[in-house]
């Protein structure tokens, strides 16, 4: 609480203060009289609380440890509820960040964790590069609109499709047409397939003079 009647976020480790005034502090005594837990330390829990935790918001009703080595760190979890609420918004998903920070894992865990033990093909990965062509892309869309289909009927989840270092390719107006205008050549994916689409790029960096001078003497 501060001196205006409203409530501030903290920063637990450093005590410092993350933005002023995220709400009123009617709303902040009404929502712990309902028991939603504020000041956790989600790094301390158990790991199959955090699991539980995470499955409770994606709505999965058995959750299952897909891989005991992936840790669990809040950073993850807030980019996997991130990832899950622009599911549910309709809002494409793009993820950034350098090569092997762990994009691909991340969301292989997600996706594992919604098949929960099901022998199924949740996730279908596209490894994008310079040789990569729209017809190329387009015929990925189609096979993962055949498994997500069946996915979705047999089993009652979703499907993703994740196109890795999706930047690398001209042909990224082809990936630009699925993931926003949610269309292959013009005509609508298949409605309610239960199929989500995801893109990965590697942040551009500046070379500089010597580097550059470098490559051209290569």
């Amino acid at each position: 609480p501060n001196g205006q009647n409203s409530i501030d976020a903290i920063d637990p480790r450093s005590g410092k203060v993350i933005k002023q005034n995220i709400m009123t502090r009617a709303l902040y005594e009404g929502l712990m009289l309902q028991r939603v837990p504020f000041n956790m330390d989600f790094d301390g829990l158990p790991r199959g609380e955090k699991i539980e935790r995470l499955c409770n918001v994606l709505g999965i009703q058995w959750p299952l440890d897909p891989d005991e080595t992936y840790e669990l760190t809040t950073d993850n979890i807030l980019k996997m509820l991130a990832i899950h609420m622009r599911f549910r918004c309709g809002i494409p998903v793009i993820i950034m960040g350098e090569t092997g920070c762990g994009k691909t894992r991340l969301i292989k865990f997600l996706c594992e964790l919604r098949r929960s033990g099901v022998a199924t093909e949740n996730m279908k990965l596209v490894k994008v590069h310079g040789g990569t062509t729209s017809e190329m892309i387009y015929s990925k869309v189609r096979e993962a609109e055949n498994i997500a289909s069946i996915n979705k009927e047999d089993y009652g989840f979703d499907s993703v499709l994740f196109f890795d270092e999706a930047n690398t390719t001209e042909a990224i107006s082809s990936i630009k047409e699925i993931l926003c205008d949610n269309s292959v050549k013009g005509e609508s994916l298949a409605p309610n397939c239960g199929l989500q689409i995801i893109a990965a790029c590697n942040p551009y960096r500046k070379h500089t003079d010597v580097m550059i001078q470098r490559l051209e003497s290569a």
